[in-house]
């Protein structure tokens, strides 16, 4: 992974960016046709990807689709999404399994059960209305549930033990045990006070800690992930999130802590 020092400070001119971004998402969506309407599906299933609507407006009508208790909307925009984005998953499921010694005559199946099993993961997501970071930025949210779908089917098919030391970023686990810095800004000390967490990290084993992380609320799992396993600085996390530096520092914080109190739980089932 990168040092932080190597990714660009998000400036005035990304957060405005960003601005626009949503604005335009939201613009689209309120100027859609009336929902269901001839003409609000000629808009929303417009084949030409140069001008059809962006995954993430695409998002916002499927979760209308449901609140308007309409199933065979819900299954065509459904439809749409994945089809969409096939191509590209099917890519990613082929590359993510080319490191595996998997038998010639087994590969196509594998890496058909890894996309089934990502659509099985992404579909429940789509439809949970609660997790609305995916009509703000649906790639990210898309090699989350890939992140994890890939774990889970390594774990399943006995293979995990194998990655685990390429998954799980070093300083991820460091941060557990040590204090987090951010250059050219204020200390914050996050280290493990206790000799019983302490014992308990060295009780769990690595590959439980993505698992661990999964117990915390989505937008705890978001600001760990953007910066554990995508490199990203405090800022980068700010504009990304439309939060302030400050409250990036406090949330990894706070799911430092919460991820500590869990090895801690651990640590006690073990030798309790």
């Amino acid at each position: 992974m990168e040092r932080e020092e190597a990714h660009p400070i998000a400036g005035e001119s990304d957060v405005a960016e960003l601005t626009k971004r949503r604005q335009a998402f939201a613009y689209q969506y309120r100027t859609l046709p009336v929902y269901g309407s001839l003409a609000y599906w000629h808009v929303v299933e417009e084949n030409d990807t140069t001008v059809a609507l962006p995954l993430e407006v695409l998002v916002r009508c499927l979760r209308t689709s449901i609140a308007n208790g309409d199933v065979e909307g819900r299954n065509r925009i459904m439809t749409l999404i994945i089809r969409r984005t096939q191509k590209d998953n099917q890519w990613w499921a082929t590359s993510a399994l080319n490191t595996l010694h998997i038998p010639a005559n087994e590969r196509q199946e594998v890496v058909s059960d890894l996309f089934a099993d990502l659509y099985e993961r992404v579909m429940r997501s789509l439809i949970d209305v609660d997790k609305t970071f995916w009509e703000e930025n649906f790639y990210h949210c898309l090699r989350f549930e890939r992140m994890h779908v890939f774990q889970i089917f390594l774990m399943r098919e006995g293979w995990w033990k194998k990655q685990q030391s390429e998954r799980i970023p070093r300083n991820l686990i460091e941060s557990l045990d040590a204090a987090l810095h951010y250059s050219g800004e204020e200390h914050h000390d996050i280290a493990i006070e206790d000799e019983l967490a302490q014992k308990a990290m060295l009780a769990v084993e690595l590959s439980d800690v993505p698992l661990l992380l999964l117990r915390l609320p989505e937008y705890l799992q978001s600001v760990l992930v953007l910066h554990f396993w995508e490199g990203k600085t405090a800022k980068d996390i700010a504009t990304l999130l439309d939060i302030t530096d400050r409250t990036v520092r406090n949330r990894l914080q706070h799911a430092l802590r919460l991820l500590r109190s869990e090895l801690a739980q651990e640590r006690e089932g073990i030798y309790g």
